[in-house]
C-alpha cells in the first residue's frame, strides 16, 4: 500500500482490504486502485537468501536496501578515464576524498531522546553529502561525558571486560564494574557509521596538538559565525595525507546553519549550477545517475525532502550494532506480534509531549468536542478513539463474511500503555479477544512486552541511572521504532522526533516513476499521437507506506532530520 507524496488524515483515502490473496485493494488520493503487497515484519524476500539477522539490523525490509552505493561513488573509483597515452589516469576524487572533512560531535544532544538524537546524526549526514564533505563522527572520552559509562544509550554485556562478572553481579550500579576501554560510546554505540559517509577518513590530530576540547572550543565558537550569517568556520591543518580542511559542528550548530543557509541552497533548482548540484548531492547519498537526475528536476519543495527521505532510508545510513540487533530480536521475537503476517501499528504519545509540542493540539481538540474553557476539558490528551477513527470504514454487507474475516493485529507503541488499555477496554469486544473498530472490523491489539515493566523514554531518572537499565529502555525503544517503520499500515504524527523518524523510513523511491517529456515535437503541438495518461505510479517519484496524521494534519512536515 502507497500513498503518493502526502499522508492522509482522515478515514477517506487509502481503505486496505485483505481478501486472502496477500495483495491489498489500495486507493491514491484521487480514488485510482491497485493491488500493492501487505507488509510483514519479516522480509520475506531476504528470507530466502539473507542471514537472519539482517531483518532486524535497519529500519527498513533489508532487500529494500541498495548495497551496491559504494561502488558508484566517484571517490571509490580506481581511474576517472584513459589519458592520451593509453594508461587509466589517477582519480581526483579518490587522491583528495579526505582533503574536506565535516566532524560530527553528537555529544550535545546526548541528553535528548533517540528520536532527537537519530534526526540530528541524519541532518549531519544531509549536511555534509550536499557540501561534497567527508563525514566523521568524534564521541567525547570518557572522561568528557556525563555517562560512567560512556553512552546515552546504556551498556549490553559486550560492554563489560568480564562478562561472567557482569552475570553473576548482585549490585545496582554497574559502573562499578570494569568495561573495556575500547568499546563504542555515545550514538556509535547504538549504531554503525558507514564506510561510504566517513570514505574511511580519521580526524586529523593536527601536528598532534588537537584533542577532543580543542575541537569542542571550535564547536562553540560557531555561533559567532551562523549568528552573522556566515558560514560555518572551518581550519585547515595537515593530517595523514596531506592538508586537510576540518569544518566542527554539533546538533545546535547543525540545525542554525541548515535552517540559515543550507536548506534555501538545497532547494534551489533555477539554473544550470543549482540543477548539476542537486544531481551531484544526490549522488553522495547514494542515488543512481538517472535517480539524480530526477532529483535535479524535482521543484516542490515536498518532494524534494521526501525525494532525499527516501534516499537516506534505502541507503541502510541507519544500522543498528551487532549487539543491538541481538537484543532487538530476543525482544521482539518474545512478543506476541506475528511476524509472518501483515500487521498495523499506532503510535501514542503522550508523556512530556503533552506541556509543550503537543499541547496546542491537545486544545484545539477538545473545543472542537464544544470544550471551551481548558479547566473544563475532561482529560489533558487526545482520546485514543480519536487515533482510531482513521479505520472508519463501511461495513461489508455480509455480517457472516465479515465474521469470517482473519483479525488485523495492531500494534500499540505508546509512553502511557496503561491508560491506553483503559481506553481500548470500553470499546465493543469481539471473538477471540478481539477488538471491534470502525463500526465492524476486528483487530487485536498488540503492546510491548515491557510495556509496564521499562520506562519508554531513554533519559527518565537521569544521567546517573544504571546503565543496564538504560541499555534495556533503548532496546525497548529500538524495537518499537523498528516495527513502527515495518508496519503496513502506521498511525501517528509528526509533532514529535520520533513521528518524524518514522515517516523517513517508510519512503520509497519510485521504480516505475518516468521523467516528464518536455521536448518540442510538430505532433506535440497539434495535439497529435499523444499516449493516454499513464498508471498514477509512474507520475509520482516517491511513494509512501500507507500512513495516517491522527492530528496537527495541517501543519507542513519538516524537512528531514529536522
Amino acid at each position: 500500500k502507497y500513498l503518493l507524496g502526502s499522508e492522509i488524515s482522515s478515514s477517506k483515502g487509502i481503505v486496505p482490504i485483505d481478501d486472502g490473496s496477500g495483495l491489498a485493494d489500495a486507493k491514491y488520493d484521487d480514488g485510482t486502485e491497485y493491488a500493492a503487497p501487505l507488509r510483514s515484519f519479516i522480509d520475506p524476500v531476504w528470507s530466502e537468501w539473507g542471514h537472519e539477522d539482517g531483518q532486524y539490523e535497519t529500519l527498513i525490509p533489508p532487500s529494500e536496501i541498495d548495497y551496491s552505493i559504494r561502488n558508484r561513488l566517484p571517490w571509490e573509483q580506481t581511474s576517472s578515464a584513459p589519458s592520451q597515452e593509453g594508461d587509466d589516469a589517477p582519480n581526483p576524487a579518490a587522491e583528495n576524498k579526505c582533503s574536506d572533512i565535516l566532524v560530527f560531535m553528537p555529544q550535545m544532544f546526548a541528553r535528548n531522546g533517540h528520536g532527537s538524537q537519530l534526526n540530528s546524526y541524519l541532518l549531519a549526514a544531509m549536511v555534509s553529502t550536499f557540501l561534497g564533505k567527508a563525514m566523521v563522527v568524534l564521541e567525547a572520552p570518557l572522561k568528557y561525558t556525563k555517562y560512567p559509562n560512556g553512552s546515552q544509550f546504556g551498556c549490553p554485556i559486550d560492554a563489560f571486560k568480564n562478562p561472567e562478572e557482569f552475570l553473576n553481579f548482585k549490585g545496582n550500579d554497574h559502573s562499578e564494574l570494569e568495561m573495556k576501554e575500547d568499546f563504542p560510546g555515545g550514538i556509535m554505540r547504538l549504531i554503525s557509521h558507514p564506510e561510504w559517509l566517513s570514505r574511511g577518513c580519521k580526524i586529523p590530530k593536527c601536528e598532534e596538538t588537537f584533542d577532543y576540547m580543542s575541537w569542542d572550543a571550535i564547536r562553540k565558537g560557531q555561533s559567532r559565525y551562523y549568528t552573522k550569517g556566515r558560514p560555518p568556520r572551518a581550519i585547515s591543518c595537515m593530517g595523514e595525507t596531506g592538508e586537510v580542511k576540518v569544518t566542527v559542528v554539533g546538533g545546535e550548530e547543525l540545525r542554525q546553519f541548515f535552517n540559515l543557509q543550507y536548506k534555501k541552497r538545497m532547494l534551489q533548482r533555477s539554473g544550470y549550477y543549482a540543477r548539476q548540484q542537486a544531481h551531484d548531492w544526490a549522488v553522495r547519498l547514494g542515488a543512481t545517475d538517472y535517480q539524480a537526475m530526477v532529483f535535479s528536476k524535482l521543484t516542490k519543495e515536498t518532494e524534494i525532502w521526501d525525494y532525499v527521505s527516501a534516499l537516506i532510508a534505502r541507503s541502510g545510513l541507519v544500522t543498528f550494532r551487532p549487539w543491538i540487533v541481538r537484543d532487538v530480536k530476543a525482544f521482539i521475537q518474545g512478543s506476541d506480534l506475528p511476524l509472518d503476517k501483515p500487521h498495523d501499528a499506532i503510535h501514542v504519545r503522550r508523556g512530556d509531549k503533552l506541556a509543550f509540542d503537543a499541547r496546542d493540539e491537545v486544545v484545539t481538540y477538545w473545543h472542537s468536542q464544544g470544550y471551551e474553557r481548558q479547566n473544563a476539558f475532561p482529560l489533558n490528551y487526545i482520546p485514543f478513539t480519536h487515533y482510531l477513527r482513521l479505520w472508519g470504514s463501511e461495513c461489508a454487507s455480509d455480517w457472516d463474511e465479515q465474521k469470517k474475516a482473519e483479525a488485523r493485529t495492531i500494534y500499540l507503541a505508546t509512553d502511557d500503555p496503561e491508560t491506553v488499555k483503559k481506553e481500548i477496554e470500553k470499546l465493543p469486544k469481539g471473538q477471540n479477544g478481539t477488538t471491534i473498530i470502525g463500526g465492524c472490523a476486528r483487530v487485536k491489539f498488540v503492546f510491548s512486552p515491557q510495556a509496564q515493566q521499562v520506562s519508554y523514554h531513554i533519559n527518565d531518572g537521569g544521567v546517573r541511572i544504571d546503565c543496564v537499565e538504560r541499555y534495556q529502555r533503548n532496546i525497548h525503544s529500538i524495537a518499537d521504532l523498528m516495527i513502527l517503520t515495518k508496519s503496513n499500515t502506521f498511525v501517528g504524527e509528526f509533532n514529535s522526533n520520533w513521528g518524524r523518524i518514522v515517516r523517513i523510513f517508510r519512503m520509497q523511491l519510485n521504480d516505475m516513476y518516468v521523467l516528464p517529456d518536455h521536448s518540442f515535437s510538430l505532433k506535440k503541438l497539434f495535439g497529435l499521437g499523444e499516449k493516454e495518461e499513464g498508471h498514477p505510479r509512474e507520475t509520482h517519484p516517491v511513494l509512501i507506506h500507507d500512513t495516517r496524521i491522527a492530528f496537527a494534519e495541517d501543519k507542513a512536515v519538516p524537512p528531514p532530520g529536522w
